[in-house]
């Protein structure tokens, strides 16, 4: 068997990086990404590199680019990548849940508001 490739290892850590920002356990990631809990750790631990398909879609569900994870390049989020990790963080709640965080996302976007115009 050959060694860990250095690029595969380096893509496995900024995975991986990137799974515990978003909040996600390896069983939660797989199972967004409809692929095995031992597939995210074969790929975390640098022993297989993933797919630019699978690339695409770990970047989709975590809210990143693929410029952070394939080069270790950190862009500004992209509008849409946020948008897609905001839906993935709110897929999990109940109806309940998300009335609470409709409200204090409307609270928190009136205050950034009042703070830009220097209305505090």
């Amino acid at each position: 068997m050959q060694g860990k490739k250095p690029l595969n290892i380096a893509i496995g850590r900024r995975i991986q990086q990137s799974r515990e920002q978003a909040g996600l356990t390896q069983e939660e990631l797989a199972e967004r990404i409809d692929r095995s809990t031992q597939f995210i750790s074969t790929i975390e631990r640098g022993l297989a590199g993933p797919s630019l398909e699978t690339v695409i879609h770990l970047c989709e569900v975590l809210g990143t680019s693929t410029e952070w994870i394939l080069r270790g390049r950190a862009l500004l989020p992209d509008s849409n990548l946020l948008a897609a990790s905001v839906m993935v963080k709110l897929s999990g709640l109940s109806p309940a849940q998300l009335l609470l965080v409709d409200r204090m996302t409307s609270d928190l976007i009136k205050l950034l508001q009042m703070k830009e115009s220097g209305d505090e």
